[in-house]
């Protein structure tokens, strides 16, 4: 293992520059930043329920699980009145979803600086190719030239490599945030139509 860290690892490493260190950075960033907004949702959102499942978990809130029960119980706190259940629900997705659009906009600058940081390290790495060209003295020359275009190759390169996933991350928390949207809209008008019953 130290053998391959030595001989394969610490070279890119090394190629890459001190730019190596910010996009390390962005890529534990992305990940946990990505990680929590999934925990927290997968929190929220439980597993994916039919119409009858949502019909029990209103008739009986102690049937669901964890924030969904609180979110019930709170909607069903207003009844009878169908507009402080529908206000009751409406501040549910604000606190809940604006803090995940929140989260989603600082993964986002992460995710896109990602890209911007290894083209910095191809602008830094073409400006040591140039200086390598500009003193022409040889074997230094040739020295300077390689690693200033191995800086400009190996920092894009990780630019994009922590990018793309960053984007796929950012898709599928999209989809499970619509996901949750879904549900509170279907738990909402299950307990609106529970205030209709008491009129």
């Amino acid at each position: 293992m130290s053998d391959f860290f030595q001989n394969s690892f610490m070279p890119i490493w090394n190629a890459g520059g001190t730019l190596m260190y910010p996009l390390v950075g962005l890529a534990l960033l992305i990940f946990f930043t990505g990680m929590e907004i999934i925990v927290y949702l997968n929190e929220l959102r439980g597993k994916s329920a039919s119409d009858k499942t949502i019909e029990d978990w209103v008739e009986t809130p102690d049937h669901a699980s964890g924030e969904i029960r609180s979110m019930i119980e709170y909607g069903k706190a207003a009844l009878p009145d169908q507009r402080d259940v529908l206000n009751r629900f409406s501040e549910i997705r604000n606190e809940h979803l604006s803090r995940i659009d929140r989260r989603r906009v600082m993964l986002a600058v992460f995710v896109s600086a990602a890209p911007l940081t290894g083209l910095l390290g191809t602008v830094i790495g073409m400006l040591s190719t140039f200086k390598g060209l500009a003193i022409s003295s040889g074997g230094q020359t040739v020295n300077m030239v390689a690693d200033g275009i191995s800086e400009a190759l190996i920092t894009t390169q990780l630019g994009l490599v922590i990018a793309i996933p960053g984007y796929i991350l950012m898709m599928l928390i999209e989809k499970r945030q619509n996901d949750l949207d879904t549900l509170l809209t279907r738990i909402e008008a299950c307990v609106a139509r529970g205030a209709k019953k008491f009129k």
